[in-house]
């Protein structure tokens, strides 16, 4: 409901002005027909004028126009809710500082009779913007020019669809300068006024969003042109409809020639370039616009022949329409990388481990070999000396040849280490080439189990080896030697990150068609973000400590691809600090190569 708050006293007939519409004693003689006409034109009239307006301050115009009609004034205001608040001024005529301080008070308490927002006349001040044409300005006679006081105040609420947007302010220093009779005028115009102002309002957030937006499309267009990698876009058909600089230059590198014309699709690429990785990557964005997120896929782009084929490394992820009203997927966002690089560095790294594994092996095969020559000799003298002496007399443990044998079995057992690591560098490239061979033989597993844990025993003396074996039957037919390999890397590692010593328990216990061993230390334990990357080649747990041990993060690696060719599962539970427990499980029927390959097929 429309508010008005009149101040002065209010005169039945006001003063004769020039206006169209303005209160005369001449309208009294008028037929009520023409009455209506006169209102209907002014109507017309005004609506038009706010109706053209394109901005706020147009609409100002439009509203000092109308008023004008109906009014003399000193000056108009519109206070907006705004977040902060916004103020207009529109003086008619020169204002003097008393008056435009009274004016600003009289605002201020206005406002909170209409329930504005708190607002001071301080606040006022810091978001008024004085806004005076020349055409709106009226000529005062001098006195009234020089007045300082406040005569008539007109406020009226602006309302859009029962919200208060604003108020509308109107000032004189004159007595009853506002007429009673010209209200509903006042009323209607204020309306007209509140309707533009609004729609200004949303006109200048729609061309800020629409200003925003541009401005975030040129950005994105700048961060997609200058991005390293390729990225290519499809709609909901898989067709082509976007496709940056790197991923264009990605196609010629491949010997492909695009269109010069969007769109395009990668199926009819692929029948006419003939190329098997067009067929795949036409498969990915196929697979992605089924709703499913397709990760790191390698094409090999180049010929087999090749040393280092041109390789791409793709991921697609299917778009969907932000307002969600659709489900399914709009189109396709795939990204293409250059790993060729990384191959290279990959296949030179290979290269280099061989070689100097290769060249490792000579020297540590004559160190181990000097070293159980010296190992028998030593315990040849220490049994001769045994029978010279008397027959119920024992040789002192501290004798010289009995501490030359201790030390000559730790360099044996750390040969036996260093041989371990030579082998593992050897066994990843086997493993990178998919030539980890196997040697089935008949054995039982707690014989190996108790072998290796007597040797890594006998070069860990701070540690404690329990082994526990649950069943009586262990035989087992594997490759007996890469099975103590395993053994021996995990308790190698339980060793390694068990610095201050403790007991290792090694459990060996049979699950419906299958053998489980576990290998338990009391070591400083893996944290869980570490977990899913133990069994990668060359990780290393990372902790506080991590720099005084020892390895190249190869033992789990290989482990796991011996485990996993045997047809068994391998894993690990562990906490930081409390420890950590590696098992493994072996068939009890073997699985043959083809057996394994053909299972590592399915799962893929």
């Amino acid at each position: 409901m429309t508010q008005f708050m009149m101040e002065s006293s209010v005169q039945p007939k006001p003063q004769v002005t020039n206006g169209m519409y303005r209160s005369s004693n001449a309208h009294g003689d008028h037929l009520e027909l023409e009455k209506v006409r006169q209102e209907l034109i002014y109507i017309n009239t005004i609506g038009k004028r706010f109706v053209a307006a394109i901005d706020r301050f147009h609409v100002h115009r439009a509203l000092l126009f109308a008023l004008q009609e109906l009014y003399s004034f000193s000056a108009c205001c519109i206070l907006l809710k705004e977040n902060p608040v916004e103020l207009f001024i529109i003086p008619c005529q020169p204002l003097s500082a008393a008056f435009f301080e009274d004016m600003l008070q009289r605002i201020v308490s206005a406002a909170h009779v209409i329930d504005f927002p708190s607002i001071s006349v301080e606040q006022l001040i810091s978001s008024a913007y004085f806004d005076a044409p020349d055409e709106v300005a009226q000529y005062r006679t001098p006195e009234a020019m020089e007045c300082t006081e406040i005569g008539s105040v007109l406020n009226v609420p602006l309302i859009v669809e029962n919200r208060i947007i604003g108020m509308l302010s109107l000032f004189d220093e004159l007595v009853s300068t506002f007429d009673t009779e010209m209200l509903h005028f006042t009323t209607m115009i204020a309306d007209y006024a509140a309707v533009a102002l609004d729609n200004v309002r949303l006109r200048e957030r729609e061309n800020a969003l629409w200003r925003q937006a541009d401005f975030e499309r040129q950005r994105l267009e700048l961060v997609i042109r200058s991005m390293a990698e390729g990225l290519l876009i499809t709609d909901a058909k898989g067709i082509v409809t976007s496709l940056n600089q790197s991923a264009r230059q990605l196609f010629e590198q491949a010997h492909i020639t695009l269109q010069d014309e969007f769109p395009f699709r990668i199926n009819d690429l692929a029948l006419t370039e003939e190329k098997t990785w067009l067929c795949r990557l036409a498969q990915i964005i196929d697979t992605a616009l089924t709703d499913h997120v397709i990760t790191n896929q390698e094409l090999i782009v180049g010929e087999p022949g090749e040393t280092v084929p041109l390789t791409l490394n793709v991921s697609a992820s299917p778009l969907h329409n932000a307002s969600g009203v659709t489900p399914q997927p709009i189109g396709v966002v795939a990204v293409i990388n250059d790993v060729t690089s990384n191959k290279q560095i990959e296949k030179l790294k290979d290269e280099f481990v061989s070689i100097v594994s290769h060249e490792l092996r000579t020297p540590l095969t004559t160190i181990k070999g000097y070293t159980q020559h010296l190992i028998r000799r030593i315990e040849r003298r220490i049994r001769r000396r045994q029978v010279e002496i008397a027959p119920y007399a024992s040789s002192p443990s501290d004798s010289p040849e009995s501490q030359d044998l201790r030390s000559l079995y730790i360099v044996h057992s750390q040969s036996d280490h260093l041989e371990r690591l030579v082998n593992e560098l050897l066994d990843l490239s086997q493993v990178q080439n998919g030539q980890l061979a196997l040697q089935y033989s008949t054995f039982h597993l707690a014989d190996v189990l108790s072998e290796t844990i007597h040797s890594v025993q006998m070069s860990s003396e701070q540690h404690t080896i329990y082994l526990d074996i649950q069943i009586t039957d262990t035989l087992l037919k594997a490759d007996r030697h890469r099975i103590a390999q395993v053994i021996g890397n995990i308790l190698d590692n339980a060793v390694k990150y068990s610095p201050h010593g403790g007991q290792i328990t090694v459990s060996l216990q049979r699950q419906a068609h299958e053998y489980l061993i576990s290998i338990t230390d009391q070591g400083v334990g893996i944290q869980p973000d570490q977990i899913d990357h133990i069994f990668e080649r060359f990780y290393r747990v990372r902790n506080m400590n991590s720099r005084q041990y020892a390895g190249v993060g190869l033992g789990l690696y290989v482990a796991k691809a011996i485990i996993e060719r045997h047809g068994g599962k391998i894993g690990v539970h562990a906490q930081q600090g409390t420890g950590t427990t590696f098992y493994f499980t072996l068939p009890c029927i073997p699985h043959t190569p083809a057996e394994t390959e053909h299972e590592e097929i399915k799962h893929m």
